[in-house]
């Protein structure tokens, strides 16, 4: 009995944040706000609905299949995160058994051309901090405002993202991304990674 309302509360609160995200909003409790910066400027344009067909289509979330981690019984949903020329496709899993098994989110970025998490070693770290580092996300136990958590955690790590691109000097004029985000260090090793952990409360973003 203490397990079926225990479900019955979390697919309520689903649904609830599923109503907000349908309307480009992430809902971020008092709680939880520590875990973000005051400012994010990407924000979420578009939360949809797919089906588990459209998900198998899509050309960079073959590591999830191969895994077995995405079945017929999962729900599948496309979030779509924008800021200026850039565009974030995030490929949504979410198993009935949210939140005691985590959504897994596949990342696509299209900006100055296509990269995913199988071509981008910083979008694979995008990946991480919301499907590896999920225990942070988790707010109050059950952990019910996990997804829009991760949600909000892209939205802050598209943003380090650009920002911390390097200009390209043949193009005259100010930068498309100006940095807003303090970073320590804007890169790091042989792989160029970008800091995405968020340190409250100093305030700044540094490598893992």
């Amino acid at each position: 009995m203490k397990l079926l309302r225990g479900r019955v509360q979390s697919r309520l609160a689903l649904h609830k944040q599923f109503a907000s995200l349908e309307h480009s909003i992430i809902p971020v409790s008092t709680e939880c706000q520590h875990l973000f910066p005051a400012k994010i400027i990407s924000r979420l344009a578009r939360w949809t609905t797919i089906t588990h067909q459209e998900y198998m289509e899509l050309p960079y979330i073959r590591h999830v299949t191969d895994a077995g981690l995405a079945k017929e019984t999962d729900l599948y949903f496309m979030a779509v995160v924008e800021r200026g020329t850039a565009r974030l496709q995030a490929a949504v899993v979410l198993s009935p058994r949210y939140p005691e098994i985590s959504p897994l989110f596949s990342l696509c970025l299209s900006w100055k051309g296509e990269r995913s998490g199988r071509t981008d070693d910083n979008l694979r770290a995008m990946e991480s901090e919301v499907n590896v580092f999920k225990n942070e996300l988790q707010g109050p136990r059950p952990g019910h405002q996990l997804l829009t958590n991760q949600i909000a955690r892209l939205c802050v790590c598209l943003d380090v993202y650009l920002e911390t691109e390097g200009q390209d000097d043949s193009v005259e004029g100010p930068r498309e991304f100006p940095r807003e985000k303090m970073c320590l260090r804007t890169v790091r090793g042989p792989n160029r990674l970008k800091p995405f952990k968020y340190n409250h409360p100093q305030g700044f973003f540094s490598h893992r």
